[in-house]
């Protein structure tokens, strides 16, 4: 189970998401943001397993240029 600490598994969301590919639990996820020069990445977390999810998400960092 270490590994799934390690990996964000990029995935394409259907109409819905939220049950975990990696555990099975239903009832959806956590959100994280990772910062990239691209803005912040929104990543899915399950509050079951700890799998980290990468859905191409992204959100504008705030940040001035």
């Amino acid at each position: 189970m270490a590994d799934i600490w390690q990996a964000i598994r990029a995935i394409t969301p259907g109409d819905e998401f939220r049950v975990c590919p990696a555990c099975g639990y239903k009832l959806g996820f956590h959100t994280s943001l990772l910062r990239t020069e691209g803005g912040l990445l929104v990543i899915l977390i399950c509050p079951e397993c700890g799998a980290r999810f990468d859905t191409g998400w992204m959100v504008p960092d705030g940040r001035s240029a």
